[in-house]
Parts: C-alpha cells; structure tokens; sequence
C-alpha cells in the first residue's frame, strides 16, 4: 500500500510539473509578439528545465520538491535548501550535464528545506509581483522570470529599457516580504 501511495504521489508531482511548464509554453505562444526572444528559445529553455526536473526525479526525489528551477536564455538559476553539500554538488552536476545550458548559478542553501508555510509565502509573493508585472503598462512581463526564497527575489530576464527596469523595481521594492534582490537581467538596451 505504502508503495502505491509513493508511486501516486510521484505521478502527481511528474503531472503538475508537466502541467506547470504545458501552461507555462502556451502562455508564452500567446505573448511571443510582445516577447524580446524568439519562441525557439523559450521552448530550448522550458526543455531545459524538464529535462533537469526528470533527472532530479530519476536521483532523488527531494530535489524536485526542495529546489527551484528557474531558465533563462540557458542559464539556469538554482535556488532552495538542500542538507548536504553532497547533494547540492549532485544538484548543480546534474544541472551542467543538461545540453544546451550555458551558466549555472547556485543560491542552494545548505540548511534543512523551507516550512511549508514558508514556502507558500514566498510563492504568494511571487505570483502577486507577477501579477503587477502583467497589469503595468510599460513593462513587457514575459520577459522576466521571478522566483522567491525565504524572502530573497531571484530575477532573471531582459528588460526593453531603463524606464522598464525602474518600474519593475518599483513594484519589486514596494512589495512586502522582499529582504533582497539578486538579479541576473541582461539590459537589452545597452547592446
């Protein structure tokens, strides 16, 4: 019985990660105009970040409920808590040996993994910043990927121009529960 609820409970968390990114793909067809890249590289980095969470399935199964995934361009941002320094080098190996990435950057902590309560704070945060993307004219939202931890905001994208960039930093800055920002935005405007 025990073997079947743990097999269930990995078919669920295989089917809402596929959910997750499936919506995720058919947001960004709808958005592709608006989008500063090409919709060949939102599907190379959404492969990306499937084929890291299956390789984390097929090790552990702790590594897809303890760290977050975040690809941009074929960059890859990690991000969480993991125990053991063995499995946070196993975490980043396997993020490296993925084709197609580029740079990997490592914000695992080494701690024991966020409450739920945390952890469900930090993604109500996220999706509220999200959403303010979405509603403000002026800023491109697709173009930028925001995951949160423990309060740290994790940025990732490009933005249009300064002005995009100052408001969506305003909206980061005006948001409660953000102790600090780490970004990794390339400036479109300055190439």
């Amino acid at each position: 019985m025990k073997k079947l609820l743990f097999l269930l409970s990995l078919f669920f968390l295989s089917a809402c990660s596929f959910i997750g990114t499936a919506y995720n793909v058919g947001s960004k067809v709808g958005a592709v105009v608006m989008d500063e890249r090409e919709l060949k590289d939102d599907w190379n980095d959404t492969k990306i970040n499937m084929t890291i969470r299956n390789n984390f399935l097929k090790d552990k199964i702790n590594y897809v409920l303890d760290v977050e995934i975040t690809v941009f361009e074929g960059e890859v941002l990690l991000n969480g808590a993991i125990p053991t320094i063995e499995d946070m080098e196993r975490i980043v190996e396997i993020a490296w040996q993925t084709p197609t990435v580029t740079k990997v950057y490592n914000y695992i902590r080494l701690e024991q993994p966020s409450s739920l309560d945390v952890t469900t704070q930090d993604a109500l945060i996220a999706s509220s910043i999200r959403t303010q993307l979405m509603m403000s004219s002026g800023i491109t939202s697709v173009n930028y990927k925001i995951t949160v931890d423990k309060g740290i905001l994790y940025m990732m994208g490009i933005a249009k121009s300064e002005e995009e960039l100052k408001k969506v930093m305003d909206i980061i800055q005006a948001t409660e529960g953000i102790e600090k920002v780490i970004s990794h935005v390339r400036k479109s405007y300055e190439n």
